[in-house]
C-alpha cells in the first residue's frame, strides 16, 4: 500500500475530482487488512464488521483534516475505533440476554444500570488506552527516520522544571515559524543559532538535548493528543 498515493487520492476527492465510491473501492484491500489485523481471521463481503469498517473509512474520510497526520494512519485509527465500539456494544448486548433469562425484574434492571455504567467504563479505558498505543507506534515511527529511540528520549528526558520549560519554548520556537520548521524537517537538524536568539538556553543545552526537541516538535506539530497532554504541550 502506497500511502502518498493514498494522500494524493484524499485530496482529489476532496476537491471533487475523484469519486468518493471509487476511492472506497480502490482501498477495499486497506480496509479489509485492516479488520483482518482487528479480528485476526477470515473477512468476507457479507461480514457485518465488513460494513462497519466501509462505514468508517468513509467516516474517517469525511472527517479528515491534514493536520491529523497521514490518512493512512488516521483512517486505521477510526475504523479500529468503530470496531471496538462496535465489539463493545455486542458483548453488552450478550450480558443482558443472559440477565433477561434470569426472569427477576428487580434483579435485571439493577444488574442492567450496573453492566451499562461498567460498560461504557470499560470501552472508555480500553479506546483511550488504544489510542494511546496506536499514537505511540506512529511516532516511534516518526522517530526512526530521525535515528531516535524512545530509551534516548527517556535517558534525555530533563529532570528540572526549569530545563524542561527550555526545551519546550524551543519546540515551540520551530513549530511557530513555517519557513523553520520547513527547514528542520527537510534537514532534521535544529537551527541553534536561531533558538538561542529568541529563547534563553545556551548552545551546549541544545546540544544535549537535540533528539529530546526533536521528539517536541514532532509531537506538536502531528496528530498525538494523549502524548501532547502527557508532556503538557
Amino acid at each position: 500500500m502506497n500511502k502518498n498515493i493514498m494522500q494524493n487520492d484524499v485530496s482529489l476527492v476532496q476537491n471533487g475530482e475523484m469519486d468518493i465510491n471509487d476511492f472506497i473501492l480502490k482501498y477495499k484491500p486497506f480496509i479489509y487488512s485492516t479488520i483482518y489485523q482487528f479480528r485476526g481471521g477470515f473477512i468476507s463481503d457479507g461480514d457485518e464488521l465488513t460494513t462497519i469498517g466501509m462505514m468508517a473509512f468513509a467516516e474517517a474520510l469525511d472527517s479528515y483534516v491534514t493536520n491529523r497526520g497521514s490518512f493512512y494512519n488516521y483512517a486505521k485509527l477510526v475504523i479500529r475505533s468503530r470496531l471496538i465500539d462496535h465489539q463493545r456494544k455486542m458483548s453488552k448486548l450478550n450480558a443482558n440476554e443472559i440477565l433477561m433469562s434470569e426472569n427477576n425484574y428487580e434483579t435485571e434492571h439493577h444488574n442492567n444500570r450496573i453492566e451499562t455504567i461498567n460498560a461504557i467504563s470499560n470501552f472508555n479505558e480500553t479506546e483511550d488506552s488504544f489510542f494511546r498505543k496506536e499514537e505511540i507506534s506512529r511516532l516511534s515511527e516518526e522517530l526512526r527516520h530521525f535515528n531516535i529511540t524512545f530509551s534516548d528520549l527517556e535517558k534525555l528526558s530533563p529532570k528540572k522544571a526549569e530545563l524542561r520549560h527550555k526545551y519546550i519554548e524551543s519546540a515551540e520556537f520551530i513549530i511557530n515559524n513555517e519557513e523553520v520548521l520547513s527547514d528542520f524537517l527537510a534537514s532534521q537538524r535544529i537551527p541553534v543559532a536561531s533558538i538561542t536568539n529568541k529563547v534563553m538556553i545556551t548552545r551546549k543545552q541544545l546540544d544535549r538535548a537535540r533528539k529530546y526537541i526533536i521528539a517536541l516538535v514532532l509531537i506538536k506539530k502531528g496528530d498525538y493528543s494523549f502524548l501532547s497532554e502527557y508532556i503538557k504541550l
